[in-house]
């Protein structure tokens, strides 16, 4: 066999490996967050989507280093959007500590809500931003170095 096709070979072969791998990995992340009763950012945790309205469809999730933060991004399919984010926002709200910085409007197809609370840290709040469209949502949720002012 000539050394030249050994090579590209063995490159095919290891990029084969290194997909397989990492498909396997965001497999079992996604799996492992469609399943978790609650979201640990730092010392904070927060009570999942699925623990407050069913196991839904995560798509990807995300935990990479944006702006100095390292937001948790979690990605849902959704064919009851309209009932989660109420359901979700409610229990957020009354139970979950959080106040609304940007009310969502359902009317509109695709739009936002924002919530937030005081951190577990001290001088840090936790920010969650839930972007939806009719067939799913992303929630993000990260840390920031200010306080929370309530009126």
């Amino acid at each position: 066999m000539k050394k030249g096709l050994k090579i590209t070979l063995v490159v095919v072969a290891c990029a084969l490996v290194l997909g397989l791998v990492g498909g396997g990995i965001a497999f079992f992340a996604t799996g492992n967050t469609a399943k978790a009763d609650e979201y640990k950012l730092g010392n904070d945790t927060i009570k999942s989507v699925k623990a407050i309205v069913a196991e839904r469809q995560v798509t990807s999730v995300s935990k990479e280093t944006s702006n100095g933060t390292k937001p948790t991004v979690i990605e849902y399919k959704s064919s009851t959007v309209q009932d989660d984010l109420i359901a979700y926002t409610q229990y957020l709200r009354s139970d979950g500590g959080f106040t609304l910085t940007k009310d969502m409007d359902l009317t509109v197809p695709t739009s936002s809500v924002q919530l937030a609370k005081e951190s577990a840290d001290s001088d840090k709040i936790l920010v969650m931003t839930i972007d939806y469209t009719p067939f799913g949502y992303t929630i993000t949720i990260q840390k920031g170095e200010r306080s929370l002012t309530l009126y």
